[in-house]
């Protein structure tokens, strides 16, 4: 697979440009004699259509901004005043120092707009025979500066809390190597040994499945019959239910419209909140799932009747690694996060609530919305 440095494939797609300009002005000035760079519809209407954004400063003005410039610098029109905007210092120190810079070279810079959005420009006079202007060209790498970001959170949180099992892990290889410890003493450590491993294989493969909703580009989205879908995991649940003494049941109005979803990962949200529910909640309580229609599309939640979550926790439970569960409760601490990742997929929030509205459990509520 082939890979191109950012940098390098920007200044080759306006070099590209550059030299198609500067031979259509030649060509201008052989046939008609000098031509500005920005005259001619045809020139303007290739850059309206780039894939990158253009400005051509002169002084405190631009003489012209495309669309995709307008849009990233928030500019209102193609044409007037700089705005006086937190980037605008550093525009007019590249403009100064591209000045200084051999012909062809100009400034380079990332920068991050107040809006949040990150853009690579790079800046560059430009003479086009009727007098010296300045080219500013824009790049919106949000997107990958984000998943870069993801990335290296990802690194360094599975880094901090795979420090714990490998350490207990090879503490236990230790005491089994040893020849004067007696069988009770070795079962114990292997038993240890054997549930940090299993430990580690269930934060690695959470951990894996966070990133790569993280990382990836938007999910691909149809209508789904969300009763359909809920009958179904709440059937495959059933026997976890049986298995821990309690009772599972489906509220749901009739009918529901269909909402716009991916049907495997919604799947997926459903089920670690059953999870959840099972793990903490206790012999006799009651799981209800609910859906119904409101404006937006269905409103869905996943009640339970067990000892409910401490207020303390509930402003951070959704985090990575954050477990308020007690000793004992297996879990990687990232079963809420991956949800609360597919449900910001799905432009919608969790909120956790606890007591629930009848004073008692928890609920976790979010909104599914219509196609």
């Amino acid at each position: 697979m082939l890979t191109f440095d950012l940098k390098t494939l920007i200044f080759v797609l306006l070099f590209l440009l550059l030299a198609a300009v500067a031979g259509g002005s030649w060509f201008a000035r052989r046939r008609r004699g000098p031509a500005c760079l920005l005259d001619g519809a045809p020139l303007l209407n290739v850059l309206d259509d780039a894939p990158f954004g253009v400005v051509a400063l002169e002084g405190a003005t631009f003489r012209y901004a495309n669309p995709y410039a307008r849009r990233l610098l928030h500019l209102p029109e193609a044409e007037g005043a700089l705005p006086d905007a937190d980037w605008s210092p550093l525009l007019e120190a590249d403009r100064a120092a591209a000045r200084q810079e051999e012909a062809g070279v100009g400034r380079y810079r990332t920068v991050t707009f107040a809006s949040g959005q990150t853009a690579r420009w790079w800046v560059t006079p430009w003479d086009d025979g009727l007098g010296r202007r300045d080219f500013l060209f824009l790049l919106d790498v949000t997107a990958q500066q984000r998943t870069e970001q993801a990335g290296r959170a990802l690194i360094n949180d599975l880094g901090h809390e795979l420090r714990t099992p490998i350490a207990t892990i090879l503490t236990h290889l230790e005491i089994l190597g040893l020849s004067d410890v007696g069988e009770e003493v070795q079962q114990q450590s292997l038993t240890f040994a054997k549930d940090e491993a299993q430990r580690m294989a269930r934060l690695l493969n959470d951990m894996l499945e966070l990133g790569r909703l993280e990382t990836a580009a938007e999910l691909p989205r149809r209508p789904v019959d969300l009763v359909a879908l809920v009958e179904e995991v709440v059937l495959q649940s059933t026997p976890r239910a049986v298995e821990r003494q309690m009772a599972l049941s489906l509220e749901a109005e009739s009918p529901l419209p269909f909402v716009s979803a991916n049907a495997d990962r919604l799947r997926q949200v459903f089920l670690n909140l059953l999870d959840n529910a099972f793990k903490y909640a206790r012999p006799g309580d009651r799981v209800i799932v609910s859906l119904r229609r409101v404006s937006e599309g269905v409103a869905c939640t996943v009640c339970d009747t067990g000892p409910g979550i401490p207020p303390e926790h509930l402003p951070y439970i959704a985090r990575r690694f954050y477990r308020a569960a007690p000793k004992g409760v297996e879990g990687s601490g990232l079963g809420l996060s991956l949800v609360a990742e597919i449900l910001r997929r799905h432009e919608s929030e969790l909120v956790i609530e606890s007591p629930a509205a009848d004073g008692v459990g928890a609920c976790a509520k979010f909104v599914i919305r219509n196609p």
